[in-house]
């Protein structure tokens, strides 16, 4: 008998007895192998129920906190603790919650499962403040009227929502039964999810409520049920919730506890969260019950019941026991067919290498036969081959993407990819910071939620400028400059940079966007031009104003020679004087410029604050008039500021005098002081500020603000808002010079129609120095000495010159530190050297005398300057004894210190190298 006969008929033998074999084991084990399969399926599908329920609690948690987060709740809560009105939008705590009425109705508009929404209010025994529900004609939603507002304090949902801890969101009812929505005859099953609403200062101030109906969710779940599966929901208590029963969704109607209906189940669950098992059901039917309980978001605990019929689960063994007979005679006829085919030689090594593909698909392993020839080696072969290769592949793919994702990740820029239709495919983590979820980008809702603008942040950017929609039509671009504001937020501005990608023909595949934050650069920026113009303006104003003091101090001398000679002519003689005054006036102009650009003379000392300032609010009182009132209450703890006194006082008075032409109807000054420490953080973010200690003076206003537009130029020399003639507008650039030069830092705040407020922060003393000058006025007189007059300025020098001869003094003239030098190793005879500070041809008077005091170490020197480089005292300096006068001075200043600096004693010569600093200079 030939081999494939013998295989066929021994297949066909083995088949027939197996499947008699399996028949007749199959009737009797099918139960322990098909029952708990049957009671595992009904746990998972007990567990999805459990799943699905979590699900819409999760929903509905999310759905009240976002409701939490609306700006009418915080703008209601402002608005009733601040009696009635909100102090920020201005808005009546009526308006809040007619606002609020209006946004529940829009929720409930588009999600018609909730019934409704209220807001309860903690004081006044836990009464409703607003309520929107379905009550209305024909179930449309409605504002609950005020007069049926409830007061629910003792309502449990209330207690318990007050009463969650700190790191408890949101509370969740138990399942009960609701009256539903228009129309609904029967009971309905309804749940609860409420929220706690804070004040500012973290008290609670209001429950918010969602009252939600559970039918359309378990509608699905009821719609996969047959007819002989049973669901009940249970409580953590053990009372029935909800029925799934006979085709419907209805609140239970069970009034005992589930533990007395399963005894067997209860005894089976014990302390774990689930368990299925056979047992008798109430009605006498045996059946598969399963159970699964968890907590759920709001602190719920939920369990599911499951049943199905016994019969249902024994039903294979049923089916296999008539079905027996039939089976075994197509496995007979099976077994020959694949007997015949099996017998020929290639069928066993094909068979092999097909299991072990079908091995590597499920494990990712593959494991051929060996001992082949032939084609099954080749193929053989040929499979481990490519298996190879797409392992290598495969981990390569793996490691460059592994990669890729964690640098995308990891930058600090947002990086954004829409596909070839301009769709957004990817974005990562700060993409979704700055734009929310990527798959939202460009949808209506996501354009009323954010605006974007061009660089300036004011002109809005069309649609056909956006980066997106430029790089989605296939441009790449570098650093194109967009603003970002989400709901009224703070501008973000970005700078934009696209590429474009390709398929593998050169066709357009989509887009990588990068958005770069820029937005502290643009700050810095600002803040670096501003402090750029600032300094040149000082440094152009300066010098303006040291050459108008050579002009003046001419002039003013001039006068006063041209006021004697005709001083026996009235009508000259008054022409005079109105010159004078305009030189007078003219040198205040100098000093308000010197000012601006900090080099005014100044004399800082110890200066107790809260003292100055309550004599400038009196002296205020009795200034600004009846319509504007004066604050000031003395700031306790304060330290000692080291500043000009005088210089103070008027940078006060100035700051009134603007605030006063900013309430033209009147209104509140206020003044105040107090210690700041300001650290390196806030020294790096704000110019020329130095870490330290300060004491810092508040001038506030209740005016009409400063627009944003000039908030800028305020402190710019000649920039004035007022009409022609009204101002010079120095005043507020005079405070900012004497703030700066004191090593100080001013700040400035406004909203308009909100008033303002000026901080000027001034250094602290390190000790309290109320030491007055010991050098009292003296006499103006002339004398016989010799002076050495060094002055760069022609017309300066020719005038002291002359002042000089008529004092009676011998004067000698040059025009620059060298000449003057020349004169000196001549062996001129002088008495006094008296030097301008800055000179012409590269040495300045104070490197004159410190080279000559090493000549002539007794030399007395007398410095004048028309301004002071960070000047301290403007009469003796203490380092070298050496005096200054400040130009223009008038001829009986130029006699004084004339004698003050002869007849004081001289000074040494210079220690070091000449490089002697003089203070006051």
């Amino acid at each position: 008998m030939r081999l494939s006969v013998r295989l066929t008929l021994a297949m066909t033998a083995l088949v027939l007895c197996a499947v008699a074999a399996v028949g007749v084991l199959a009737y009797y084990n099918i139960g322990r192998a098909v029952v708990p399969a049957e009671l595992t399926r009904l746990a998972g599908q007990a567990k999805a129920r459990l799943g699905a329920f979590d699900s819409i609690l999760r929903v509905l948690h999310n759905e009240i906190l976002a409701a939490r987060t609306l700006p009418g709740h915080q703008g209601i809560v402002r608005a009733v603790l601040n009696g009635g009105v909100d102090p920020q939008d201005h808005f009546t705590s009526a308006k809040w919650l007619s606002h609020l009425g209006d946004v529940y109705a829009g929720q409930m508009s588009v999600k018609p499962s909730i019934v409704r929404f209220s807001l309860i209010g903690v004081a006044d025994g836990g009464r409703e403040l607003l309520s929107v529900d379905r009550a209305g004609p024909d179930g449309d939603i409605r504002v609950v009227p005020a007069d049926e507002l409830e007061r629910v304090g003792d309502d449990e949902l209330f207690e318990r929502t007050l009463a969650l801890p700190p790191e408890q969101d949101v509370y969740a009812s138990p399942i009960r039964a609701g009256p539903g929505r228009h129309g609904d005859t029967a009971p309905v099953p309804m749940i609860s999810i409420s929220a706690l609403l804070r004040a500012p200062s973290g008290a609670p101030f209001g429950v918010l409520v969602l009252d939600f109906d559970l039918r359309p969710t378990f509608e699905r779940i009821r719609a996969a049920l047959d007819d002989t599966t049973k669901v009940y929901f249970v409580g953590a208590d053990g009372r029935y919730l909800l029925d799934l029963l006979d085709g419907r969704v209805t609140p239970s109607g069970q009034t005992g506890r589930w533990q007395d209906d399963y005894p067997d189940l209860a005894k089976a669950l014990a302390d774990k969260q689930g368990t299925a098992t056979v047992l008798t059901a109430p009605d006498g039917k045996r059946v598969g019950a399963a159970i699964v309980t968890a907590p759920l978001v709001g602190g719920l605990r939920v369990g599911v019941i499951e049943t199905q019929d016994f019969r249902k689960i024994i039903a294979p063994a049923t089916a296999l026991e008539n079905t027996s007979i039939t089976v075994a005679l197509v496995a007979a006829l099976v077994a020959v067919l694949l007997s015949a085919l099996l017998s020929r030689s290639l069928a066993r090594p094909v068979a092999q290498i097909t299991a072990a593909v079908a091995g590597f698909t499920r494990s990712g392993r593959l494991a051929l036969p060996t001992g082949l020839s032939g084609e099954p080696k080749i193929l053989a072969a040929a499979f481990a081959q490519m298996v190879e290769e797409i392992d290598k592949a495969t981990a390569a793919l793996r490691a460059k993407s592994e990669v890729l994702d964690k640098t995308i990740a990891s930058m600090a820029d947002a990086v954004l990819v829409i596909d070839a239709e301009g769709r957004r495919v990817f974005a990562n983590p700060p993409a979704n910071a700055i734009f929310g979820d990527f798959r939202d980008i460009g949808s209506e809702t996501w354009r009323r939620e954010y605006q974007r603008f061009r660089a300036d942040g004011v002109t809005p950017m069309a649609e056909t400028e956006c980066p997106a929609r430029r790089a989605s039509q296939g441009e790449g671009f570098d650093n194109v400059e967009i603003g970002i504001r989400r709901d009224g937020g703070p501008l973000l501005q970005l700078a934009a940079s696209a590429r474009t990608m390709q398929k593998a023909d050169g066709s357009f595949d989509g887009a990588v966007i990068v958005y770069r934050n820029v937005t502290a650069l643009k700050e810095t920026e600002r803040q670096l031009r501003q402090a750029q113009k600032m300094q040149a303006i000082g440094q152009l104003t300066g010098g303006v104003a040291h050459d108008l003091n050579n002009i003046l101090t001419v002039l003013t001398g001039g006068i006063e020679i041209l006021a004697e000679g005709v001083s026996d002519r009235p009508a000259l003689r008054d022409v005079a004087l109105m010159v004078d005054q305009a030189v007078t006036r003219a040198s205040d102009l100098t000093n308000g410029l010197l000012s601006f650009a900090r080099k005014q003379p100044l004399q800082p000392r110890s200066i107790d604050v809260n003292a100055l300032m309550q004599e400038t609010a009196r002296l205020l009182r009795s200034t600004l008039g009846g319509d504007i009132e004066v604050e000031f209450e003395p700031a306790p703890g304060l330290r000692p500021a080291l500043a000009d006194s005088s210089q103070l006082s008027s940078a006060l008075i100035n700051l009134a005098i603007n605030a006063r032409d900013a309430m033209p109807r009147g209104g509140t000054l206020r003044l105040a002081a107090g210690n700041a420490d300001l650290d390196q953080r806030y020294a790096d973010q704000h110019d020329e500020v130095v870490a330290g200690r300060y004491v810092v003076l508040a001038v506030t206003d209740t005016g009409i603000g400063i627009p944003a537009a000039i908030r800028d130029r305020v402190f710019e020399p000649f920039f004035t808002t007022k009409a022609v003639g009204e101002g010079t507008g120095l005043g507020l650039s005079m405070v900012y010079g004497f703030v700066k030069q004191s090593n100080g830092h001013i700040e400035i705040s406004s909203n308009e129609g909100a008033g303002t407020t000026v901080r000027l922060y001034l250094p602290c003393a390190a000790a309290q120095d109320d030491a007055a000058d010991a050098d009292a006025p003296r006499q103006a007189q002339g004398g016989r000495e010799t002076i050495l007059v060094v002055e760069d300025d022609v017309l300066v020098r020719s005038y002291v010159m002359t002042d000089l001869a008529g004092l009676g003094y011998t004067a000698h003239g040059a025009a620059t530190a060298a000449e003057a030098m020349v004169l000196v190793y001549d062996e001129l005879e002088f008495d006094l050297l008296f030097t301008d500070v800055m000179l012409s041809g590269g040495i300045d008077g104070r490197q004159l005398a410190d080279a000559l005091r090493k000549h002539r170490p007794g030399l007395k020197v007398l410095f004048t300057s028309g301004y002071s480089g960070g000047a301290s005292r403007p009469q003796a300096d203490r380092t070298d004894g050496s005096l200054m006068l400040a130009k223009p001075y008038r001829r009986a200043e130029l006699a004084r210190m004339l004698r003050l600096a002869l007849d004081g004693e001289a000074a040494s010569a210079p220690a070091n190298d000449g490089d002697v600093r003089l203070r006051g200079t």
